[in-house]
């Protein structure tokens, strides 16, 4: 075996033992997979990328991005010409959102994950409720920003 045959095998394991504990694969865990199979595998962008779907389709590893792009389908039927999302519609989605990951998210995970994917596309969420307010919509992922900010102010100076 060639030295650039053994540097794509090491690469392919080193994808699969990544996955073992947690068959999903994020954006950032993606990139970082990439990263290191152009940097310490010596291996070109499009190898890489290529040995990293490969192993996912094998292994039936579910990657963010390709759920978010599924999902876009999804919020587009959803959310109409007005692109806008129902919180039980929303709800819906992020349902879906989990299960097509493989049920390894959290349900809040889930929510924001769905929030970030209608950001990003211009998509709106839908006045609601007896207030008739979007304060479900903005609550998601709220927990993250106290947290940090938490972590802030009690930091000794």
């Amino acid at each position: 075996m060639t030295e650039e045959n053994m540097a794509r095998k090491r690469f392919r394991d080193y994808v699969d033992l990544s996955g073992l504990d947690r068959p999903y694969i994020s954006k950032a865990e993606e990139r970082r997979l990439l990263e290191q199979g152009i940097s310490q595998f010596e291996l070109d962008a499009y190898e890489a990328r290529g040995i990293v779907l490969d192993v996912a389709q094998e292994r039936d590893y579910r990657l963010e991005r390709d759920i978010d792009r599924r999902m876009l389908n999804i919020l587009h039927r959803f959310g109409g010409n007005r692109k806008k999302i129902t919180r039980r519609k929303f709800n819906h989605a992020a349902s879906l959102y989990n299960t097509l990951a493989g049920g390894v998210l959290t349900d809040e995970e889930s929510k924001v994950r769905i929030k970030q994917v209608m950001e990003a596309n211009q998509f709106r969420a839908k006045r609601g409720g007896l207030t008739y307010s979007k304060g479900w919509y903005k609550k998601i992922g709220d927990d993250n920003k106290k947290a940090r900010l938490s972590a802030l102010l009690s930091r000794n100076i």
